[in-house]
């Protein structure tokens, strides 16, 4: 991987080990400094997506587009209306495709770094384990993703307070710039189920069985007739870049459900909010776990699996009373992502650009920060 990426991973790396072993609360500036470190490597990345191009002729496109044209422009790139009007609006006030890209950056990573701060228990880990591997997916190549899902982000405080309209203009919001977010409207609800250890075992056994027998495979079909646009989203997603991690990925999920299901007793009493994020993960997991190798599981899961950030750590900082268990937690996750981190570059980082970080502040970039 590029030195950027290396050195927010070290910085990340070791912010975390200090604060874990310290218990206390993450230093607030140094964790601004670190995010702004974030938003800067990816808003200012150049051609790191596979999708640049496309992504820059529809800003380009949209800039010659007037407002009436948008809806029509919208549909012929398969672009959401809120990722189009908000492309609209920069180049509306001058600015080229090189300030989108920063301040898209900025957007989704503001909103998704306040929450992760105050509620990821210990923050440092929350954000090491985002950066590694959604921000470098969300904040690089499914920037469109990102920004519902860093929307959504936002909207927990209202799903924790029980509030719901507040909830739903957010994820009416989100799904203005992705229709995957569409399932995450059920989180209001999904967060208020009780689970004990042995639900979770039967609900994570039978959507592997529904996988194996073919009873998701059919519903894998229907839902390539889905209204409101998803179908067209949804079937684009076959064959295209995946943020699960692979088998890694796969394995890592079976260990955390199990480590929920061990601990979950001794974590919710401690920590009454685990609840809320343990539930949303476990969505996530019988979504992807149930779909299997469908399409539909290219994107939806990742709304619902992305919370393994507050799950672990929230998990960790509840177990600090055992400190045998805290430290097999803690080192058994931090080992994971750090190898999740090398997997992703040996899968993407020379194909994605991932292992040869350029900036759009060369001069040579076809784009700049003003329109031209």
């Amino acid at each position: 991987m590029s030195f950027i990426y290396n050195l927010i991973v070290i910085l990340l790396l070791g912010s975390t080990i200090y604060q874990v072993r310290k218990d206390e609360d993450a230093n607030r500036r140094w964790f601004n400094m670190i995010v702004i470190l974030m938003m800067g490597a990816a808003g200012l990345a150049y051609g790191i997506s596979p999708d640049w191009v496309a992504y820059w002729n529809a800003f380009e496109g949209i800039a010659q587009s007037s407002w009436a044209e948008l809806p029509i422009f919208s549909e012929m790139v398969d672009m959401e209306m809120g990722y189009v009007v908000l492309n609209k609006l920069v180049n509306t006030i001058g600015l080229g495709y090189a300030s989108f890209t920063l301040i898209i950056a900025i957007i989704a990573l503001w909103l998704k770094s306040g929450i992760i701060y105050k509620y990821g228990g210990y923050a440092f880990m929350s954000l090491l384990m985002y950066f590694i591997p959604t921000y470098l997916f969300e904040e690089h190549v499914h920037v469109r993703q990102g920004l519902a899902n860093a929307i959504m982000f936002f909207s927990i405080p209202f799903i924790i307070e029980r509030k719901f309209w507040k909830f739903f203009m957010c994820f009416v919001l989100a799904f203005l710039f992705h229709k995957a977010v569409l399932a995450f409207l059920l989180a209001y609800w999904i967060v208020k189920i009780k689970f004990n250890s042995l639900t979770i075992v039967l609900l994570v056994v039978a959507a592997v069985l529904a996988n194996v027998t073919g009873l998701s495979g059919a519903i894998d079909g229907i839902m390539q007739f889905m209204p409101f646009g998803v179908a067209e989203t949804y079937n684009d997603y076959a064959n295209e870049l995946s943020s699960d991690g692979g088998v890694l990925g796969d394995i890592v999920k079976i260990l955390t459900v199990l480590a929920i299901v061990v601990f979950n007793k001794s974590v919710t009493e401690n920590d009454p909010l685990f609840i809320y994020f343990r539930n949303i993960y476990l969505f996530g997991v019988v979504i992807y776990f149930f779909f299997g190798n469908g399409i539909f599981a290219a994107r939806l899961p990742g709304f619902f699996t992305v919370y393994i950030i507050f799950v672990v750590p929230r998990m960790v900082k509840a177990l600090q009373d055992n400190k045998l268990y805290k430290n097999i937690v803690y080192i058994a996750f931090t080992t994971y992502t750090l190898l999740l981190y090398i997997n992703f570059y040996n899968n993407w980082g020379s194909r994605s650009g991932f292992g040869n970080y350029t900036s759009s502040l060369n001069t040579w970039v076809p784009y700049g920060f003003l329109s031209r």
